[in-house]
C-alpha cells in the first residue's frame, strides 16, 4: 500500500500515527539494508515507570516497559534491550557489577503486579499507593529509600501469599529446584547482617559454614547450619518466595521478546558473588584478588576485591572440568537460559588472562601483582588461553541453542596480548567504543559500535567538554582534510585538544559524507562539523552506521539526550541512580528537536548514501528524509 507523504506543518510536537508508520517502517527497511542490529542498554533501575506505578526505582518487567516501552523502542527499530547483571545487590552497594549473590536483584520484582488478581492482590493497594508517593519525591533512583519500601512491600505480600492459595503449588515446585542453592544464599544474607563485615572475619564456624576443613569441624557446621535453619526458617521462605517471584516475570518477559521482537540481553559481571566465594572458598586462590593493572587512569591500579579461581580447579589434567569449572559453567547455563537476547561479558581478559594482585599487600608491585597466566606457576601454552571460552562459556551458549554472534566481549582497556589473539582464533564479537577515539570505519564487522557505555561521560557531556576546549583557538580554513592533519601537527606548536579535535572532526566527515563527494563538499562538511555542536553529533551518531560493524548499541542516557554521567568509576556516591523519565516518549522527541539526541532515521539516511546505496532506493531515502525533518522539528 502506497503511504502519502506528511506535510510538516506542525513544530515541536511528537510525530502522528501516520507519520510514525512512515517513519518506522522505513527505519527498518534501511536498517535491513545496512545489516545493522540495534539494542539500547537500559539497566533495570533506569527503566521508566508512569507516574502512578513510579515506585523510585525501575524493572523491565514493569507494566510500563512492557506495554509502553518495548512498543516505542520497537518503532525505532530497536531489537534488544541490554540489562545489567541481574545478582542479587550487596545491602547498601547500589553496583550490580559486584553482587552479593546468583540469586536474583529483587528490585527486578514489579510490585505493582503484586496487587493484581494475577498474584492473588498479595500486595495492598493502598501500600502501593504509599510507595508511589515516595516515588515522586525525585528523578532519580534513592537505594536506601528503595530498600526499605521494597522490603515492607514484599514482606507484607510475603504474609499474604502465607494464608491465600494463588500460585502455592507452583512456589513448592520452584522451592523443590531451587530451594538448596537459594538456602546458601539465605544463610549468607542472614549471617551478613548479623556480623556487618566480610564473611572472612566471621567466626571460625560460620566462616566455614559449607567447606569445613575436617570431619570434626564438619559436625560442627552441620549442627550450626540446623539451628540457623530452624531459628531462620521464615526468613529462609521468604528470600525464596523473592526469587520466585522473579522467575515467574522472567519467564513472562521472555514470552513477550518472542513476540514483540525485542529480547533482553543479559550481562555477566568478572567478579563472583560475595556468597558463592564464602560458599565454595576452597576452589579459590588464597589470598590473591582481581583487579587492573597501574595504567594511565589509574597510577596505582584497580583492587576490585574478587577473588579469582585456582587454576588448577577448573580443570583436570584430562582436559575435563574440574570442580571450579562446573561451578562455572552451571554460572553461564543460568545466563543462557534467562536471556533470550544473549549475553555480554564484562572483562573478558578476567577469563583469558587476568590480572591478579596480593590482597594483604598496599600497593601492587611487579613481585606481588600480574598476569596469573602469562608467567610463572600457572603459565599457559599458547592454546591453552582460550579453555575457559571454548569448554565452558561457547559450550553453554551452544547447548541453548546461541551461536557466537550472541555473545558480547567487553574488551576495553589493556590491549592483552593474550586476550587479542583468544578473540581473533574464536570470532568473537568486542567492543569499538567512539568516544574513545576509536575510528568507526576500523571497526571489525562482527565488533558492537557504540558511542560510550555505563562507564563514559553522557555524549552530551563528552562533546560539550571537547568543544569548550577549543572554543578560543582560531581553525584555519586549510586544516580540513584528514590527509593533511599530520603534516599540520608537525609544523606547528599546536596544543594536543586541539589536535584531537581537528582529527576527530576530519576522520568524520571523510567517513559519513556521501559516496563520491568531493574534496570541496568535505571541506565544506568538516568546517560545519567544527563550528557546530548539533552537527557535530549528527555526524557522531551517523559513524555508528556508516561503520562496518553490524552492531550498534545506544546508551539509554545518549539516546534520550539526558546529559549527566550515570556511572563515574573511582566513586560510589551517585552512581547507578539516574532514570528514564515516565514522560519518555515526548522527552525522547523534544531532545531529537534540540540536536541532543540521536535522529536515526537522519543516521540511517545518511549511511545509506555514505555506502552509496542510492540507485532504487530514492523512495526509501525520500521517505527517510521526511522523518527526519520532522523528527528534528
Amino acid at each position: 500500500m502506497q503511504v502519502q507523504r506528511i506535510n510538516q506543518t506542525n513544530f515541536g510536537r511528537m510525530p502522528n500515527s501516520a507519520e510514525k508508520y512512515l517513519y518506522s517502517s522505513s527505519l527498518k527497511k534501511g536498517l535491513k539494508l545496512l545489516d545493522k542490529q540495534v539494542d539500547i542498554i537500559i539497566h533495570n533501575s533506569a527503566a521508566p515507570s508512569v507516574e502512578s506505578e513510579n515506585t523510585g526505582i525501575g524493572t523491565l518487567f514493569s507494566k510500563t516497559v512492557q506495554e509502553k516501552l518495548i512498543p516505542f523502542l520497537r518503532e525505532h527499530g530497536i531489537t534488544g534491550i541490554q540489562q545489567e547483571p541481574n545478582g542479587l545487590r550487596k545491602m547498601g552497594d547500589p553496583s550490580p557489577y559486584a553482587p552479593e549473590s546468583s540469586a536474583k536483584n529483587i528490585f527486578m520484582i514489579p510490585l505493582e503486579k503484586l496487587t493484581t488478581k494475577e498474584y492473588g492482590k498479595i500486595l495492598p493497594i493502598s501500600v502501593f499507593k504509599d510507595i508511589v508517593s515516595h516515588g515522586k519525591l525525585s528523578e532519580s533512583v534513592n537505594y536506601q529509600q528503595a530498600n526499605k519500601d521494597y522490603d515492607r512491600a514484599l514482606q507484607i505480600a510475603y504474609s499474604n501469599f502465607q494464608i491465600g492459595k494463588v500460585l502455592k503449588p507452583e512456589f513448592e515446585q520452584f522451592k523443590a529446584k531451587h530451594g538448596a542453592e537459594l538456602e546458601q544464599g539465605a544463610i549468607y544474607r542472614i549471617l551478613d547482617k548479623e556480623y556487618k563485615t566480610s564473611w572472612t572475619e566471621w567466626s571460625e564456624v560460620d566462616k566455614h559454614l559449607y567447606s569445613p576443613r575436617n570431619a570434626k569441624e564438619k559436625i560442627i557446621t552441620d549442627s550450626r547450619l540446623n539451628i540457623l535453619k530452624s531459628k531462620y526458617k521464615r526468613d529462609i521462605d521468604y528470600y525464596e518466595f523473592q526469587q520466585f517471584l522473579i522467575d515467574l516475570e522472567n519467564k513472562k518477559s521472555n514470552q513477550l521478546a518472542e513476540k514483540s521482537g525485542i529480547k533482553i540481553i543479559g550481562d555477566s559481571p568478572v567478579a563472583q558473588p560475595a556468597a558463592d566465594e564464602w560458599i565454595n572458598q576452597n576452589l579459590y586462590l588464597e589470598g590473591k584478588a582481581i583487579g587492573c593493572p597501574p595504567d594511565y587512569f589509574s597510577p596505582d591500579g584497580q583492587r576490585w576485591g574478587f577473588r579469582y579461581f585456582d587454576p588448577e580447579k577448573l580443570f583436570n589434567k584430562d582436559g575435563s572440568l574440574g570442580e571450579a569449572g562446573k561451578i562455572l559453567k552451571e554460572k553461564y547455563d543460568k545466563y543462557f537460559e534467562s536471556f533470550p537476547g544473549g549475553l555480554r561479558i564484562d572483562h573478558i581478559i578476567g577469563l583469558v588472562d587476568p590480572f591478579i594482585y596480593t590482597v594483604k599487600d598496599a600497593k601492587m608491585t611487579p613481585q606481588n601483582s600480574g598476569r596469573i597466566y602469562s608467567e610463572g606457576k600457572y603459565k599457559k601454552t599458547a592454546e591453552e588461553y582460550s579453555n575457559i571460552l571454548e569448554k565452558i562459556i561457547l559450550k553453554s551458549a551452544e547447548e541453548h541453542g546461541f551461536d557466537k554472534s550472541s555473545i558480547i566481549c567487553e574488551d576495553l582497556g589493556d590491549p592483552n596480548k593474550p586476550t587479542q589473539e583468544v578473540m581473533k582464533k574464536l570470532n568473537l564479537s568486542g567492543i569499538s567504543v567512539t568516544q574513545f577515539d576509536y575510528r568507526g570505519k576500523d571497526t571489525p564487522a562482527n565488533n558492537v559500535i557504540m558511542l560510550g557505555s555505563h562507564d563514559n561521560q553522557s555524549f552530551i557531556e563528552y562533546t560539550q567538554q571537547f568543544f569548550n576546549k577549543i572554543k578560543n583557538v582560531v581553525l584555519p580554513e586549510d586544516r580540513n582534510l584528514f590527509e593533511k592533519i599530520k603534516n599540520i601537527f608537525v609544523k606547528t606548536n599546536m596544543d594536543n585538544d586541539t589536535k584531537h579535535f581537528l582529527n576527530k572532526t576530519a576522520m568524520l566527515a571523510e567517513d559519513t559524507a556521501p559516496y563520491g563527494s568531493t574534496k570541496k563538499e568535505i571541506k565544506k562538511y568538516t568546517q560545519e562539523i567544527r563550528k557546530d555542536k548539533r552537527k557535530f553529533m549528527a555526524a557522531s551518531f551517523a559513524e555508528l552506521f556508516t561503520s562496518p560493524a553490524k552492531r550498534v548499541q545506544i546508551f539509554f542516557a545518549d539516546f534520550w539526550g539526558i546529559g549527566k554521567t550515570y556511572n563515574k568509576p573511582g566513586t560510589t556516591k551517585g552512581n547507578w541512580s539516574l532514570r528514564i523519565g515516565s514522560d519518555f516518549e515526548n522527552d525522547y522527541y523534544k531532545a531529537v528537536s534540540e540536536g541532543k539526541a540521536p535522529n536515526l532515521a537522519d543516521a540511517v539516511a545518511r549511511a545509506l548514501r555514505q555506502r552509496g546505496l542510492t540507485k532504487g532506493n530514492e523512495e526509501l531515502l525520500k521517505n527517510l528524509d521526511d522523518s527526519a525533518k520532522i523528527l528534528n522539528e
